[in-house]
């Protein structure tokens, strides 16, 4: 999880000692699989929780501005439990859209995620892709996946899985959400692979913002 309150970096914090004990977990975990392919939010946290995974790959961790979080150059990050201490009135503002509360226009926020998951799925496919973003960008794209256009509220977990398969952004299936460290891919990796499907591994590097 994010070091909420760093001083030299407030508005974008690395991971606090938590935190890099769960990205040291991930990519135990991930080492196991064919990853092939590392992307990441250009966020520390995130680029933190990648760090570990593509040290032990010997991988480059690529970077896609549109996989960042909603409170993107906001000047201090904030936790949901802090928003909702700080500014108890505009917690129901906050939870309906986090990109409104933090001055983002919803659909352009939303174009550029699945414009960025678009274009990662354009690239010459590998048998596994690693890609580490937030809460944020994972839901829209799992609502763009379930056709869904109007508010859901669920959680993305620090440091979770969420594990989707297919060979472009408009043909994904969910497989799981939310997972953790202990789950057992390989067989469905390997269906995956006869099917001509790709395994995309979603890695929440931080507790997401809300309802989207």
């Amino acid at each position: 999880m994010p070091d909420e309150g760093h001083l030299l970096q407030p508005h974008d914090p690395p991971l606090n000692g938590t935190g890099e004990n769960q990205a040291a977990r991930i990519a135990e975990r991930l080492a196991r699989e064919d990853v092939g392919r590392i992307v990441s939010s250009p966020q520390t946290r995130a680029q933190n929780t990648a760090a570990p995974l593509a040290q032990r790959l010997g991988l480059a961790i690529e970077t896609v501005e549109g996989l960042a979080e909603v409170d993107r150059h906001t000047d201090r990050y904030r936790s949901p439990e802090t928003i909702r201490k700080e500014n108890p009135g505009h917690w129901e503002e906050f939870q309906q859209s986090p990109a409104r509360f933090f001055g983002r226009d919803e659909g352009e926020f939303r174009n550029g995620v699945l414009q960025a998951f678009a274009a990662i799925m354009a690239e010459p496919r590998q048998p596994t892709i690693a890609v580490f973003t937030h809460g944020m960008p994972i839901k829209t794209l799992l609502l763009h996946i379930l056709g869904l256009t109007t508010a859901v509220k669920f959680t993305i977990g620090h440091c979770s899985f969420t594990r989707v398969t297919g060979d472009s952004i408009d043909t994904l299936r969910i497989e799981s959400v939310n997972g953790n460290t202990d789950f057992t891919s390989r067989a469905l990796a390997r269906q995956a692979g006869v099917n001509g499907k790709g395994m995309v591994f979603l890695c929440g590097a931080g507790r997401d913002v809300g309802r989207t």
